[in-house]
């Protein structure tokens, strides 16, 4: 018996040698790839994104009744493709009783103007298909006072919905007048029924939340601390289900120190000090020599509360005159300031914002009362107005003109011309999105050239096999520099720097050192 085991084995062996021998092939050379290629950055990093802000009203009429609908979005994906556009931010789209939607009758529905949900959810899914996120206007520190909740309250001291909200006397309290009547966050039924409302759109696909007013939540000695505890809860809470759901919050202060700790309960909060910075250094030309050593005390505090933190920088929304309308950036130089203006966002940690038309220079500015003829008395109408296609059949028209952008050129006009503000916008998303040092993270820290005309700093991102480290450079004066500076490869400009011009080079992640 052993002997004819050792014969079978004998054999096995003989027929494993000449398969081995048969047809013998050199090993393959391995093919040298990018580690960019082989690592999903956007997935290793699932909040950081290029966002565009849309008041839907406003940015595209798919059925020719003058006002902007979801399915006007869906119908001009292919232009936001086109910006380099990853994520957006839709302004309310509840049914509302104002024009801005700010005041929400029902969370569960979609303001009729708009369309419907089944609209909705064809652009989450259209957009998908173009990797486009979605994050939607999540309103509660108020409801509209024509809301069924409020209704109820109002009816009774003995109705249920009596405690969502706060009263003084037979008034309920509100932190913005027009018919918006704070919620109870004190009340657990409110936190409860804010989940259900987040729980219901991230079910439908939305990537996550702006969360509007978030410092008035709860008002008080400890509201910050109260409110961050309260963010953080949602948070928590959505983030069980879907773990890379994101939540912005607003908090309208300049001041960072105002809202540095809402960095632990939120994924991102707006920075309006970064934008502040913008504004007066680069428009105004005030004190330009502290613009990034201000950025970088921000990013600093905000990296002690967070090392990981993403910020959410901007340099215009819908509560703020359109940057194009802004001191500083309407008098001189106004096509070459807004372009550095963007440059500079586009370059700083976090996602940043663009708000729709702002990469046209789209103006716009805030009226007290002013009556409008065809429209009536406006306020912040004109700060959101209708976005500029040169297309009669999508452009809304919900919205007479007010001649502040008569000598706007239109998209399809900008799109013909290199120069064009849009132009200058493209480039720079192109850019940002092709290298991780911009894209991803939130290093900065100051170039050591830095004075009163030149403002620098280095972006570095390090991830596994990948390693950058970029050099910006901006002109923030009225005459062009020459620069003589070491480097690897120039992504954007030259080193003769024209006035109000940028410089982007790569440089040696080892030699960071001696860069600042």
């Amino acid at each position: 018996m052993k002997k004819i085991l050792s014969i079978f084995t004998f054999i096995f062996i003989l027929i494993l040698m000449t398969a081995c021998n048969q047809n013998p092939t050199e090993p393959n050379e391995p093919t040298p790839t990018d580690p960019t290629d082989t690592i999903n950055l956007s997935e290793v990093n699932p909040n950081n994104d290029v966002y565009y802000q849309i008041f839907v009203r406003s940015f595209a009429d798919s059925n020719e009744d003058g006002i902007g609908d979801l399915n006007g979005i869906t119908e001009n994906l292919d232009y936001l493709e086109e910006l380099g556009i990853t994520a957006l931010w839709l302004l309310p789209i509840n049914p509302s009783p104002s024009y801005h939607g700010y005041s929400v009758t029902d969370y569960y529905d979609i303001e009729s103007d708009y369309g419907t949900m089944t609209d909705f959810e064809n652009l989450i899914e259209a957009a998908a298909l173009r990797n486009i996120k979605i994050v939607i206007d999540l309103v509660i520190n108020h409801t509209s006072d024509q809301h069924p909740w409020y209704l109820s309250a109002l009816s009774s001291t003995s109705s249920p919905y009596r405690d969502y909200y706060i009263w003084q006397g037979n008034n309920a309290f509100e932190s913005f007048v027009g018919g918006m009547k704070d919620l109870n966050f004190k009340n657990q039924a409110v936190i409860d029924e804010v989940k259900n409302i987040m729980d219901f759109y991230l079910d439908k696909g939305v990537h996550g939340f702006r969360v509007d007013a978030a410092k008035h939540l709860i008002e008080g000695i400890n509201a910050s601390w109260e409110n961050t505890l309260l963010l953080l809860d949602l948070n928590l809470h959505i983030k069980e289900e879907y773990p890379n759901s994101f939540i912005v919050s607003e908090i309208f202060d300049y001041n960072y120190l105002a809202y540095a700790d809402y960095f632990i309960g939120s994924d991102s909060v707006f920075n309006f000090y970064a934008a502040s910075n913008i504004w007066d250094k680069v428009g105004n030309g005030n004190s330009r020599f502290l613009l990034v050593s201000n950025l970088k005390k921000a990013y600093d505090k905000f990296r002690d509360i967070n090392p990981d933190f993403i910020d959410s920088p901007f340099i215009g929304n819908h509560d703020l005159d359109r940057i194009a309308s802004m001191g500083g950036f309407n008098t001189f130089n106004t096509k070459e300031k807004i372009s550095l203006a963007a440059r500079v966002l586009l370059t700083l940690p976090g996602s940043p914002f663009i708000y729709y038309g702002d990469e046209l220079g789209m103006k716009g500015y805030r009226y007290e009362g002013t009556n409008i003829p065809g429209y009536g008395v406006v306020y912040d109408e004109y700060r959101r107005q209708p976005f500029i296609w040169g297309n009669s059949e999508i452009e809304t028209t919900w919205l007479p003109s007010d001649g502040s952008n008569n000598s706007t050129n239109s998209l399809a006009l900008q799109r013909e011309d290199q120069n064009s503000i849009f132009n200058v916008y493209k480039e720079m998303i192109e850019i940002r999105r092709n290298n991780p040092a911009l894209m991803y993270g939130n290093n900065f820290s100051a170039y050591n050239g830095n004075n009163s005309s030149i403002q620098g700093y280095i972006r570095h991102y390090e991830y596994e096999t990948i390693n950058q480290a970029v050099l910006v450079i901006h002109n923030l004066s009225s005459d062009a520099t020459t620069l003589s500076l070491d480097y690897e490869e120039i992504l954007y400009g030259s080193l003769n720097i024209p006035a109000y011009g940028t410089l982007i080079v790569t440089i040696d992640p080892a030699e960071i050192e001696g860069y600042r």
